[in-house]
C-alpha cells in the first residue's frame, strides 16, 4: 500500500480534512479497520495504518537506550496518536491539538509519501519544492540507480 502524488486542500472550520481520491481508495482498499492514524513524526503531521502504527510501536520499543532526540521523537510519536476514521467522502477530522502541533490551519497540501502521508501547511510545501538539495552522496552510499 503506497500513497503517491500531492493535493492543495482547506480544512474546514472543524479541523476536517478531504483526503485526495487516490488515497481514500488506497485506504479504503487496503485498511478493513476504516481509520489511519494520524502522529507527529520528523516534525510534521504524517498518517499511516493501523499495522504502520503497531510496527514502529515495536520498532521504537526495541531501542534499548534511546539518545535524546530519539526519546523526543518518540515522545511526539506516541503522544500525538490519533485515530481518524475515513468518511465514506474521505473525510477525516484533525483534532485542533494536532493541528496546532502542525502548524495546520487554513490551506494545507496532503503529500504521498509512499508508505505514509504526510499534511503540511500550504507554505511548507512550497518551501519543500524551493529548496536546494544534493542526494548524490546517499544515492551512492545505498547503491542506488534510479534510471531517471
Amino acid at each position: 500500500m503506497l500513497f503517491f502524488g500531492h493535493a492543495h486542500r482547506s480544512l474546514d472550520d472543524k479541523g476536517r480534512l478531504i483526503l485526495p481520491p487516490e488515497f481514500r481508495d488506497v485506504i479504503r482498499e487496503n485498511v478493513p479497520e476504516g481509520y489511519v492514524v494520524l502522529t507527529i513524526y520528523g516534525n510534521q503531521v504524517i498518517g499511516i495504518t493501523p499495522s504502520q502504527w503497531d510496527h514502529a510501536v515495536k520498532e521504537f520499543m526495541s531501542v534499548k537506550a534511546p539518545d535524546n532526540d530519539l526519546e523526543e521523537e518518540m515522545l511526539l510519536f506516541f503522544s500525538c496518536y490519533t485515530k481518524a476514521p475515513v468518511s465514506k467522502q474521505g473525510r477525516i477530522a484533525i483534532p485542533a491539538d494536532l493541528r496546532k502541533s502542525g502548524g495546520l490551519e487554513g490551506n494545507v497540501t496532503v503529500l504521498g509519501a509512499g508508505r505514509k502521508f504526510v499534511i503540511r501547511p500550504e507554505d511548507g510545501f512550497d518551501n519543500l519544492l524551493n529548496r536546494k538539495r544534493d542526494i548524490s552522496r546517499q544515492l551512492a552510499e545505498n547503491n542506488l540507480d534510479l534510471k531517471i
